[in-house]
Parts: structure tokens; sequence; C-alpha cells
């Protein structure tokens, strides 16, 4: 089926999953609060559980802490992306912020933004605006 208006592609198909209440979310928390303790009361297990975290912590970082741990002062990247230091101030602190401004901190930070999406069956590495390729043969959904 589709979208009359635009012409996209809409997915009808109904789920069979009953809406949560507040007693599956406690049982899962409840549950999961077990497994944890299970992990935490056995040594080896409990080794295995902080190096993971660790690892984690290693991979994920916030916009303030990747510009801090590359010794960036917020004047230095707002001087590079065109802005303010208020304004990095306030970026930083955003939890929702557009893919090309990603983009531009990054840059000015010094790397380069590559977006991935997992799926149970692998990664992909989406090409979002202007990090397609030229040549890809691309073309928009709809006409502008």
């Amino acid at each position: 089926m589709t979208d009359a208006y635009r012409g996209l592609p809409v997915d009808d198909r109904q789920t069979d999953v009953q809406a949560a209440d507040s007693a599956d979310f406690e049982e899962v928390i409840a549950s999961a609060a077990a497994l944890r303790a299970r992990i935490l009361a056995d040594p080896a297990a409990k080794v295995a559980y902080e190096r993971a975290g660790e690892e984690i912590e290693r991979h994920q970082a916030s916009l303030a802490k990747v510009r801090k741990l590359r010794a960036l002062a917020q004047a230095t990247v707002a001087e590079a992306m065109g802005m303010d230091q208020s304004e990095i101030s306030r970026l930083e602190r955003r939890t929702d912020l557009l893919l090309s401004t990603l983009r531009r901190f990054v840059h000015a930070t010094g790397g380069e933004l590559r977006l991935v999406a997992s799926y149970p069956d692998g990664d992909v590495e989406l090409l979002v605006g202007s990090s397609l390729p030229e040549d890809s043969g691309a073309q928009p959904l709809l006409d502008a």
C-alpha cells in the first residue's frame, strides 16, 4: 500500500504485541536486577562485567567529552564552526541536532562523521547528504 499524498510505501501491518503495562515494566526491571546481582556475585563474572562496561565507555562520548578529549576549548571549536562560544555550550547540551551541525562539530574537532545503522544481520554505513559520493547514482525518493 502507498500513501497517496506522497507516493511513499506504507507498512499497514498490525502487530500482535499488546501494549506493555506497568506490571510488565516492573517484571522486566526486577528480572534485570536479579541477573545483575547474579553476575556481580560471581568474582570472574564481575570482572568481565566491569571490563565490558569500561569498553563501552571508551567508545561512547558526549560532544563535550569529545571536545575535552581532543584538548579543545569551546571558543576554539566555535571559531572553527563560525559560531560563538555560548552557541557551542548550548550545542553540547542539546539532545537533538541536525546531522549537518554534528558533521561540522566533528570536523571542527578533527574528525570525520560516519553514520552506521546496526541491524541483526550486520551494520550498514549510511551515506547521508554531503557524504554521498558524487558518482553514487543515488536518486532522491521524491522530486524537490
